[in-house]
């Protein structure tokens, strides 16, 4: 009936605050840490509206709040006279943070590139974890500009 349908609906939004309040809670505490701990942050520059429009990834980038985070990180900074660099994220994974020299996807086209997770530089033989080789090349970019 009506009534329980209004009820449910109340338990519902309460709860849906609920988490948004958690989530808040959550990326304010991080940042803050984040901002006191370092006095300069590097982040990949992310298109998150673009992002946004592969239906398979969206749920997931919203979830993260990602805009939120950088919004928040950018204020803090200003805040407690911290430093809050992005950098662009292209080619991160495919330059050796070891020689510097870019792979180019080792002759693959992209999409066989995004399932390597390893790779070795053809340049200077250093084995490399793709995710730990593009973060350490982001923050090398983000400290040159600086």
């Amino acid at each position: 009936d009506f009534k329980n349908y209004q009820k449910a609906r109340i338990m519902v939004a309460k709860y849906r605050q609920k988490i948004a309040n958690q989530r808040l809670d959550q990326l304010q505490k991080f940042t803050t840490k984040l901002v006191k701990k370092y006095d300069i942050i590097v982040l990949e520059k992310l298109n998150t509206k673009g992002m946004m429009k592969n239906h398979y990834l969206a749920r997931a980038i919203a979830n993260a709040s990602w805009s939120k985070l950088v919004d928040m990180l950018q204020y803090k900074c200003n805040w407690y006279g911290k430093k809050l660099i992005q950098v662009n994220p292209s080619y991160t994974s495919q330059i050796c943070a070891n020689c510097g020299k870019n792979n180019h996807r080792l002759g693959l086209n992209k999409s066989e590139w995004l399932a390597v997770r390893e790779w070795d530089c053809p340049n200077c033989g250093k084995h490399l974890d793709r995710d730990i080789n593009a973060a350490q090349v982001i923050l090398q970019k983000g400290l040159a500009i600086r």
